[in-house]
């Protein structure tokens, strides 16, 4: 059974993930040019033909980086208590589900992380609909956006200290309410997630 599922996963990657990669990569270049032009004065090269490969290549890295960083963001005490994501939480309905899965994968006693894990996986190889791995993309791209406004929240803030100007106070809030925008969006899209593959799971299990 496992076999098969690593052989229907494998050909389930598509667009979604490296057009999250690009949007979150985009938007991270973005604040670093009107920062470092705004606040620095300097001017980065402005984009060319000439020299597209190579912001490709900076937007695509940065979107990888952004993803990466998002997972040791979240595991920060503070930020844990700021922004909750509450990914191991589940109510008594998911609860349930992910009990019955020990059955269904022939395990003893397993967490529910591990459980949910396994069901995603699974899920994912049988979802012909293509929804969840677009939840996932969404989720994954939302979440890059909020650290990547999270950073520039801190930015923001030392700006504001060394400069207290009203203008870049409005920057600050500004991006605080962006950051909290995307917040929002990345926990509906994990519950889209949750749900669909926990219901993905009870329709193919049998």
């Amino acid at each position: 059974m496992f076999n098969n599922m690593d052989r229907n996963i494998f050909t389930k990657f598509n667009l979604y993930d490296q057009i999250g990669y690009l949007m979150v990569g985009s938007i991270s270049v973005l604040i670093i040019v009107i920062n470092t032009e705004f606040f620095y004065d300097f001017r980065l090269p402005d984009l060319s033909i000439n020299n597209f490969i190579i912001w490709f290549v900076v937007v695509y890295f940065l979107g990888h980086l952004i993803q990466a960083l998002s997972n040791l963001i979240n595991k920060i005490p503070l930020i844990k208590l700021l922004i909750k994501e509450d990914k191991g939480k589940f109510n008594d309905d998911q609860k349930e589900i992910l009990e019955g899965a020990k059955k269904f994968f022939k395990l003893r006693s397993q967490n529910e992380s591990v459980l949910w894990n396994l069901c995603y996986l699974y899920s994912l190889s049988k979802d012909t609909t293509g929804q969840i791995q677009a939840f996932n993309a969404y989720y994954s791209m939302y979440r890059g956006w909020l650290v990547v406004f999270l950073l520039e929240s801190v930015f923001l803030f030392i700006q504001l200290i060394n400069t207290r100007t009203l203008f870049n106070l409005s920057l600050l809030i500004v991006c605080f309410i962006i950051t909290a925008i995307f917040y929002t969006r990345s926990r509906r899209f994990w519950d889209y997630l949750t749900s669909k593959v926990l219901q993905t799971y009870i329709i193919t299990r049998t």
